[in-house]
């Protein structure tokens, strides 16, 4: 049986219904004889790092407030760094510039590879998330980190020991898409003798 191809529907107007640090977007569509709504967040892409310390077997993350979880999380969240894509900056350079801003390490775009890049939630918002993992030496961390106070960004830096890391995501303690996703692309990369067991 050959089934018969989907149209996607089409744009009749959109409208900018409420603008402010997100931008809310409100569309009329249509789908064949049927006319209907749809709302989406329009926002930046975002650019996010996982970064491992090879003198120190640590990974680099982060912890900071986030008002959209307070009702859910009991406590401020274990993120890799990242933050959205700044016009005129790529993502390869986003991911380098945040990684100085929160962590301090200074890092080359060659430095970088990339993991994936994923629509973190396609139902609501256009933001793609681009995701990258780096190595560094105690020698690159050149400032201190903790974001940018005009930001009003106050953001803790968490070393983790490579096992506890590993640990953490196989007891699913772990509760950031994009650390989960990072952490389980590392342990896939690892060799079997480094990665523990689970209890």
């Amino acid at each position: 049986m050959i089934l018969k191809k989907e149209l996607m529907p089409e744009i009749l107007k959109e409208k900018i219904v409420f603008k402010d640090t997100l931008t809310l977007e409100e569309a009329d569509l249509k789908d064949g004889k049927h006319t209907f709504k749809r709302m989406r967040v329009n926002r930046e892409d975002g650019a996010a790092v996982l970064v491992y310390n090879t003198e120190t077997n640590k990974v680099i993350l982060t912890k900071q407030f986030r008002y959209a979880i307070l009702k859910q999380a009991k406590e401020e969240i274990v993120e890799v760094l990242a933050g959205k894509v700044e016009k005129g900056l790529s993502p390869e350079e986003t991911a380098v510039k945040e990684t100085k801003e929160e962590i301090g390490y200074k890092i080359e775009k060659s430095a970088l590879v990339h993991i994936c890049s994923v629509f973190i939630s396609p139902g609501y918002t256009s933001e793609r998330l681009h995701l990258y993992y780096t190595e560094v030496t105690n020698a690159q961390h050149v400032a201190e980190g903790g974001g940018l106070e005009h930001e009003n960004e106050d953001i803790q830096i968490v070393e983790m020991p490579l096992e506890s890391f590993f640990q953490k995501l196989q007891s699913m303690e772990l509760s950031d898409a994009k650390t989960v996703m990072a952490g389980q692309w590392l342990i896939n990369k690892r060799s079997p003798r480094d990665i523990p067991s689970p209890h």
